[in-house]
């Protein structure tokens, strides 16, 4: 008898609880974690974006293709490709380096764009035949 009453007092909170249970929130799904905290092959990560602001030396931040806004930190001898290309705003780019924390330290920058170089000048003296500029006139 007493071992009826106890299965008869499981199966009323059994069928108690089950509508509850029906109703339950499920959990949501944790937020995609940043670019960078995928790991290569090598230890080096990689992050593609668009650079939102650069303070002209070693902070830059990049709006990646995820959404997420990621702080970059260049050191001395961070390689920008092409060379002699300056960093600005709105470029896109491609950056390989190590997750340090809250930055990411940046060893290698590089970008779809061409830089051509310094522009060349004419020799500053006079070859007499129209190049260069003319400092005296032979005439």
């Amino acid at each position: 008898m007493k071992l009826a009453r106890i299965v008869a007092a499981l199966a009323g909170v059994a069928a108690l609880a089950a509508p509850l249970a029906a109703f339950a929130q499920p959990t949501p799904p944790a937020p995609p974690a940043p670019s960078y905290a995928r790991p290569a092959v090598n230890g080096e990560e990689t992050i593609h974006g668009r650079i939102a602001s650069f303070d002209g030396k070693y902070h830059v931040q990049v709006r990646d293709d995820r959404g997420f806004v990621d702080n970059i930190e260049l050191h001395q001898g961070t390689i920008i490709n092409p060379t002699g290309l300056q960093l600005q705003p709105g470029m896109t780019v491609t950056i390989t380096g190590y997750n340090r924390g809250p930055v990411f330290a940046a060893n290698e920058i590089d970008t779809p764009y061409m830089s051509y170089g310094p522009v060349p000048w004419y020799p500053p003296y006079s070859v007499g035949i129209g190049f260069g500029p003319v400092y005296f006139h032979h005439w």
